[in-house]
């Protein structure tokens, strides 16, 4: 935009939630978007529907900024919810994030499908902004409130991302609700690792690949997107606290029926990049 006020100057919490992005005709026509581009297409483009509908003087004076798709999704009819299988992957993106923040991103995305029950969540803290190598015992809080989930029967199984052989054994032995799923990255190896596979097959773990980068939407690109919906200023500071990326498969055929994003953000003013 051109002019230099910021259209959001006293946000600092950013909720996004993009709805169902399968039929979106901005991504059809963007067949070969990687992860990361993706997830940032639909941040700007859930972010800028909003703020163009919204009053700007409100905006002004506004401190969490929640950006919803307002298009409702029809709850899937029970004959038909049997035939499917909701997957979500939550992302934790900073390490000093509570462990409760579990609980409000399955909310969000379960709430956002209209459904009471996930087939799987998985876990991935691999995107922590941080150099050192994640722990398991950084996993255990946040493996603990899964836990609950699973046995609430609001959610059937739990799985991980990016662990080796050595953190996978160690968070199996400890758990109470054993890793069913262990998605590997393959741009980071390759080939998947024969004692990681020799492991998984012992213990009845399914490896699977996956293409996400360690950051899925880096500091920079969040405040690319978040400019282009503002003003320069309105994109300084941002960072994402957790992102869940909801997947609906039709079970027989493995074909997407509905795929969305929710993501949770701050801003430190004082931050400029």
């Amino acid at each position: 935009m051109a002019d230099e006020i910021p259209v959001i100057p006293k946000v600092n919490v950013l909720v996004v939630r993009t709805g169902n992005i399968v039929n979106w005709n901005r991504l059809k026509r963007k067949p070969n978007l990687t992860p990361t581009a993706e997830v940032t297409e639909c941040v700007t483009a859930t972010v800028k529907k909003t703020i163009d509908a919204a009053n700007k003087t409100e905006l002004q004076y506004v401190k969490e900024l929640s950006c919803v798709d307002k298009e409702v999704p029809k709850p899937f009819h029970e004959y038909e919810r049997g035939e499917l299988k909701v997957i979500i992957k939550l992302c934790v993106c900073s390490a000093d994030q509570p462990p409760e923040i579990v609980l409000e991103a399955i909310e969000k995305a379960m709430s956002d499908l209209r459904v009471t029950l996930a087939e799987t969540v998985l876990l991935s803290l691999s995107m922590f902004e941080t150099e050192e190598e994640i722990t398991v015992d950084q996993i255990k809080p946040y493996w603990l409130l899964l836990e609950n989930l699973v046995a609430e029967e609001r959610v059937l199984a739990i799985g991980v991302a990016d662990l080796d052989k050595a953190k996978l054994e160690e968070l199996y032995d400890w758990a109470k609700v054993k890793p069913c799923v262990n998605q590997v990255n393959l741009a980071s190896c390759c080939v998947m690792p024969k004692d990681l596979v020799e492991y998984a097959k012992q213990v009845g773990i399914q490896l699977q690949t996956h293409n996400d980068p360690p950051e899925l939407i880096p500091s920079n690109r969040l405040q690319e997107a978040i400019r282009q919906c503002g003003t320069e200023q309105d994109g300084y500071g941002w960072s994402a606290l957790w992102l869940t990326r909801c997947t609906v498969l039709v079970k027989c055929r493995s074909i997407i029926k509905s795929k969305n994003y929710v993501l949770r953000a701050i801003r430190d003013p004082h931050r400029r990049m």
